[in-house]
């Protein structure tokens, strides 16, 4: 129901509003505002009228674009002289060659056509003067990469977000692969370890050389990867998030009571469960199931978890059962797939959790600390030691958080199934126990293993 972007409503009928985009200005000389009524009033065939006229907008685009990148202008040469040169004449004893050549069709000051010529008659596609371009490999890597299903809609936009900011760096638009000298790539780990940490700056080193191994495999390129054999440092500088003092916590919960209340239940649904802030935006509304009476979510159901192992069933924390209910409704009323509808972030990169993250932040900074190694994942670090002071098994626990058990036994990590709804659901509520001694809150879960040797 939120998603009016490019909407407006005007007598009953929508229209669709947007800027117009730079690279379209000289279809628009005079106008500043894409206007264009819909023809409806009913907001789901809106959107899907507004949807398809944002998609002719892009290839509008990218027509354009490809009219102003000389690779791309050398490659439609190519394509059309080659057609021409399947003949091999154009008429009885002219050769095609005699007839396109530059100086005879007046393009003789048209470099990507006298290269296309060139490549043409020497049975070529390719010319190094024109050579395959970095947001080049980057298209095609991404398309085989969604086809293929090779990899999950975030690390897709990573891939892009590294290449845009190695092209911001060395000031280009684009850049031909055979262009990358390994000296731009040592400059470029040089600028980003000035503000970024170094796993940071070995995630952007280490997609740069996959795209470049990429185009090697396909003989785009044949020279060695200038993106290899790198020597960054990735502990220098790295912060680990840090749990909340018991302090911090209770002035970050009254200061949620005054949020709204989805914002409430996601605070409380990430510090019962641990869970990560983007797996929780992403919970849909048929993530949910009942087992032994016990009300479980599915923690990366579709297969888009960070890790194999974040894939998860866990319970529905007891704190947090009436409020879900509610919102479950609340989302379904409203239209919406996901459970925390209002919070939902719709952008290109497929960040869910932009909108939730930036108001956590936000509201911590305000009402807590400005510390930066404390947020929404510090919830995740008290959630580990509260499972651990709870007695629990550390092959549950690491069932709950989604971490990796391979490592812990090799019948365990490879060959079981998981646990049941119930056994999850009490070793949720040792953990819970423990959570709601630090508020100073009487837990409904389980007595802790202090309070039980208090007691004795």
């Amino acid at each position: 129901m939120n998603d009016r972007k490019h909407l407006k409503l005007r007598h009953n009928t929508w229209y669709f509003q947007k800027r117009v985009p730079k690279a379209l200005k000289p279809l628009y000389p005079d106008r500043d505002i894409i206007e264009q009524s819909l023809e409806t009033g009913d907001i789901r065939e809106a959107r899907e009228k507004r949807d398809i006229l944002l998609g002719q907008l892009r290839q509008r685009e990218r027509l354009l674009k490809v009219q102003e990148q000389p690779r791309q202008r050398f490659l439609q040469y190519v394509d059309q002289l080659s057609q021409v040169a399947g003949d091999r004449f154009v008429g009885p004893g002219v050769t095609w060659e005699e007839v396109l050549d530059p100086e005879s069709v007046g393009r003789a000051t048209d470099p990507e056509y006298v290269e296309a010529f060139k490549a043409v008659t020497q049975g070529k596609s390719e010319s190094e003067k024109y050579g395959v371009t970095l947001k080049e490999v980057l298209d095609y890597f991404i398309r085989n990469s969604e086809r293929e299903q090779l990899h999950t809609e975030g690390t897709r936009s990573r891939f892009k977000k590294t290449v845009t900011a190695f092209l911001r760096y060395l000031n280009n638009s684009d850049i031909q692969m055979s262009r990358i000298e390994r000296s731009k790539v040592f400059d470029f780990i040089e600028h980003c370890r000035e503000k970024l940490s170094g796993a940071t700056v070995q995630g952007h080193i280490s997609r740069l050389k996959t795209l470049w191994d990429y185009a090697y495999a396909r003989a785009w390129v044949s020279a060695n990867n200038p993106f290899e054999k790198h020597k960054i440092n990735t502990t220098k500088g790295r912060q680990k998030k840090q749990p909340f003092t018991p302090s911090e916590l209770k002035d970050l919960m009254a200061a949620m009571e005054r949020q709204p209340f989805s914002m409430q239940l996601l605070t409380r649904m990430g510090l019962y469960t641990g869970a990560r802030i983007s797996e929780l935006v992403s919970l849909r509304l048929h993530d949910f199931k009942k087992e032994d009476g016990v009300l479980l979510m599915g923690i990366a159901s579709q297969e888009d978890g960070k890790t194999e192992a974040a894939t998860r069933w866990i319970p529905v924390p007891k704190p947090c059962l009436p409020q879900v209910e509610k919102l479950r409704t609340d989302s379904a009323d409203a239209g919406s797939e996901y459970l925390f509808h209002d919070l939902v972030s719709i952008r290109p990169d497929g960040r869910l959790a932009y909108l939730a993250t930036k108001r956590f932040g936000e509201i911590k900074r305000k009402h807590v600390t400005e510390r930066q190694d404390k947020g929404f994942h510090s919830f995740r670090v008290m959630m580990a030691t509260a499972l651990q002071q709870g007695d629990v098994s550390e092959f549950v626990a690491a069932y709950l958080l989604g971490h990796s058990r391979k490592g812990l036994t090799m019948s365990y990590g490879y060959y079981s199934k998981g646990y049941d709804a119930k056994r999850l659901r009490e070793a949720q509520d040792r953990a819970i126990a423990v959570i709601d001694e630090m508020l100073g809150k009487e837990s409904d879960s389980v007595t802790t293993p202090a309070q039980h040797a208090e007691a004795v």
